[in-house]
């Protein structure tokens, strides 16, 4: 049997805060612990245990995969572009602006009408 270590030793070796390791203990978290009062000890099998559980190997296909497509999109015209094209005008690309937002102060109109009499 290892000797067990404190929340300390426990949050150095988890790479989190002390008050985290406490969180992390059993009963209401993954880690089993052992508890004297207020004070708690670990099996350092355990927290390296529950830190193999933590390690993430998945790689995102998916994403990459995205930003592939996302790159082609950009590189070929659009549907809208070719009708354009084929219609003999120049189709202007406007940035998305989404929805507009009122400004802070109320615009003015640029002309104002004078009434003559």
């Amino acid at each position: 049997m290892t000797h067990p270590v404190q929340a300390a030793e426990a949050a150095r070796m988890l790479g989190v805060s002390s008050r985290h390791v406490y969180d992390l203990a059993a009963p209401k978290g993954p880690i089993p612990c052992y508890r004297i009062g207020k004070r708690i000890t670990f099996e350092v099998a355990d927290l390296l245990e529950y830190k193999q559980k933590c390690r993430s190997i998945e790689i995102q296909n998916a994403v990459s995969s995205s930003l592939n497509s996302t790159v082609r999109l950009k590189a070929s015209e659009s549907e809208l572009e070719s009708v354009f094209r084929k219609l003999g005008l120049e189709p202007r690309r406007m940035p998305s602006t989404g929805r507009s937002q009122r400004a802070s102060t109320p615009s003015r109109p640029a002309l104002r009408v004078i009434e003559q009499p």
